[in-house]
């Protein structure tokens, strides 16, 4: 792909150090994870059926995919095909667009995965923990790990199992991510057989007995509360087709992160096949398990109640006593004994669910943070030990050392001051930056005389609807996603799309990548080294 063109020192290295280790399952696995299908599906059932209630489940479900599969997964999956290099989008946007801008979205996507670990870390403890412990009654321990003691130990326990499953190689990592797939898959099914396996009259009957037993409201006066608590939930102003509309900003948790696979993709075998694949599997996987809870769940549990639900969930509700969340995992409770082990087991393994979702966030966070800073280090874009790979691990251990040790400063900073973190809307900004930026990139891709070398060597040039390159239209339909998603960000004040934290926080990475960029342009040029040569070819595998 033209990596002779320009003289090698252009490079900071003759070769990455990384290694071709994930297959396809693995590819798939990354996305898939990234996705967090057991959290995707709570945002789903809860926050949103509260901030959309006139939204129809399934409709969203399919408009989702019907945007997505022909949008983000056609991008990255080009993307990744024709530059198939670990560090995501900041190898499309440094070469297609421009080094700075690339520099600029790129610091904003490092710092959003170090984010990761230092909010879900704690996660774990709360809400993670906290519902295993709240399904299995065992109050004092639910309510210890939310304290600031008890939340900073369980996330500096995740925190350090992330750093040693990325530490040693990515062969590790992928080893450890196979099982988090595999039960992952167990616990959720587990949760949708309880469910499904139940009518409305076997639910209401168990939820009534539960609120005896806890003192809490029962099936029809959880209703009429919540009715009286957010009168807008049940008698919503918005139109269905605007409701539908929003609720794909939710399901953008399932439908959009599979663009993660591309952060590893000087890592996938036959990358050209398997990184479309995987992203294509990433979202197809998803949508089928979100359709099937979007039906079993409001058929079990009756629309109004499941409003009621997301009204206890999202706001509290007076007089919901229940130990368990009120959420789609926390009401398997209602139909498991947990006085006999195998109840208490099974009440444990669909908890297990929500967990395992957001822990492997926590590695997955290590690897992809670690990968953008080779990347940058690859081409001169920091100092040499940005790109230094072991040798017999093929791991970049100061970055990843680097990570855990900033990471905990975070934690610590969280477990304390959680509400510090509260406005920093990274989903929102990830629209603008990382899969506005990259879904033009990718509508230009095949008209930029900088990168026509790399263009003309894509598996993909032929890919065309009429005279159109597929992947310009992949791109424009990406963007027409992204801009849906954007108005409801920046309209329903649930979203808190737009925060004066979030707008200082990321304009400032924004600008320190630019500058980052320039400084190094101007370091390297007064040694002799003109990195700009580097911008028109791939960096070496």
């Amino acid at each position: 792909m033209g990596e002779e063109v320009v003289p090698r020192e252009v490079f900071a290295r003759k070769a990455s150090g990384l290694v071709r280790e994930a297959s396809f399952l693995d590819a798939f696995a990354f996305g898939f994870l990234n996705q967090g299908p057991a959290i995707a599906i709570w945002m789903l059932l809860s926050w949103g059926v509260f901030l959309f209630p006139s939204g129809d489940l399934l409709g969203s479900v399919l408009l989702s995919v019907l945007f997505t599969l022909p949008g983000v997964a056609l991008v990255w999956g080009i993307l990744g095909a024709s530059m198939p290099r670990s560090g995501g989008c900041y190898v499309y946007n440094t070469r297609i667009i421009h080094p700075a801008v690339g520099m600029a979205v790129s610091v904003g996507d490092y710092f959003i995965w170090w984010l990761w670990i230092v909010i879900l870390a704690p996660w774990v403890a709360d809400p993670g923990l906290t519902t295993l412990f709240g399904m299995l009654d065992m109050v004092e321990a639910a309510e210890w790990v939310k304290t600031p003691v008890g939340m900073f130990t369980v996330a500096t326990t995740v925190n350090l199992l992330g750093y040693l499953f990325t530490f040693y190689g990515i062969k590790w990592y992928l080893l450890h991510q196979k099982v988090v797939l595999t039960l992952s898959l167990i616990t959720l099914g587990l949760v949708a057989l309880i469910l499904g396996t139940h009518s409305n009259a076997d639910f209401v009957a168990a939820w009534n007995a539960a609120a005896a037993q806890y003192g809490s409201l029962d099936y029809a006066s959880m209703i009429d509360a919540a009715k009286g608590s957010s009168p807008e939930v049940f008698n919503p102003v918005m139109p269905v087709l605007f409701g539908t509309l929003g609720l794909m900003v939710v399901n953008s948790w399932w439908a959009h992160y599979g663009w993660a696979v591309n952060v590893i993709g000087g890592e996938v075998k036959r990358p050209q096949r398997n990184i479309m694949a995987a992203q294509y599997g990433a979202i197809i996987v998803p949508a089928i398990l979100a359709t099937i809870f979007a039906i079993i769940f409001p058929n079990l549990v009756g629309t109004d109640f499941m409003k009621a639900l997301a009204i206890a969930d999202n706001a509290g509700l007076e007089g919901y006593n229940m130990p368990f969340p009120a959420n789609f995992v926390g009401i398997t409770r209602v139909f498991l004994d947990i006085s006999n082990p195998i109840g208490a087991i099974l009440t444990a393994l669909a908890a297990l669910s929500l967990i395992l979702a957001d822990y492997i966030w926590i590695p997955m966070s290590y690897v992809a943070g670690s990968r953008i800073v080779v990347a940058w280090g690859m081409d001169r874009m920091g100092p040499k030990w940005f790109s230094e790979v072991h040798p017999k691990w093929a791991s970049p251990v100061k970055n990843l050392t680097f990570i855990f040790l900033t990471s905990e400063l975070g934690i610590v900073l969280y477990s304390l001051f959680p509400e510090w973190f509260a406005g920093l809307a990274v989903t929102a900004t990830e629209c603008v930056s990382i899969w506005g930026v990259t879904a033009i990139a990718a509508t230009i891709f095949p008209f930029r005389k900088s990168v026509r070398s790399i263009w003309e060597t894509s598996p993909y040039k032929n890919w065309k609807i009429g005279p159109i390159p597929l992947v310009t239209v992949g791109g424009i339909i990406d963007l027409i996603y992204i801009g849906i998603l954007l108005y409801f960000f920046y309209t329903n004040p649930g979203l808190e799309g737009v925060t004066e934290l979030a707008i200082i926080w990321f304009t400032g990475l924004w600008i320190f990548g630019a500058l980052w960029y320039y400084f190094w342009k101007w370091k390297w040029k007064k040694e002799g080294i003109d990195i700009d040569l580097a911008w028109k070819v791939l960096p070496p595998e």
